[in-house]
């Protein structure tokens, strides 16, 4: 190997680990605002509502873990006393027991649970314009997207 190879070769592990560095300080540095939050749980639950409607409940499974995850991101960021999620948490675990049993009544029930729990917050906190709603059709992600034999 030629001398400035050597040396290339030599660096590639400092560069590496620089750019590593930085990305790492980058998502460290960056925090999702309270609408980005809400906007990835309205979307997975209605791609959770969806699901449901095709019967696929692996992705029902896990667009309720999505859903779960931006609460738990919400409680996270941005705390608020633990009683304004505490009914939030409870449906959640009625939802999941509703999908984990693929009975789509009780998933119903409880969606419309979380839906009029999520209004009733938005009220609470001054903001009453930003309703949720059970989400309308035609599916607007298509419906071959979310139907359980599609695969990439």
């Amino acid at each position: 190997m030629r001398p400035l190879g050597v040396i290339l070769v030599a660096m590639l592990p400092a560069m590496s680990a620089t750019a590593e560095d930085e990305a790492t300080q980058d998502s460290i540095a960056y925090v999702p605002s309270l609408g980005e939050i809400m906007t990835k749980i309205e979307l997975s639950r209605s791609k959770l509502w969806y699901s449901v409607r095709l019967r696929n409940w692996t992705l029902a499974v896990y667009q309720l873990g999505q859903v779960k995850s931006g609460f738990r991101d919400l409680e996270l960021l941005y705390p608020m006393p633990t009683s304004d999620l505490a009914e939030t948490d409870r449906i959640t675990l009625l939802l999941e027991e509703a999908v984990k049993t693929k009975d789509e009544k009780r998933f119903d029930q409880f969606f419309a649970e979380m839906t009029d729990e999520c209004n009733d917050c938005h009220k609470t906190k001054g903001v009453p314009f930003l309703h949720v709603g059970v989400p309308k059709v035609p599916d607007p992600y298509g419906e071959r997207m979310l139907e359980p034999t599609m695969t990439r």
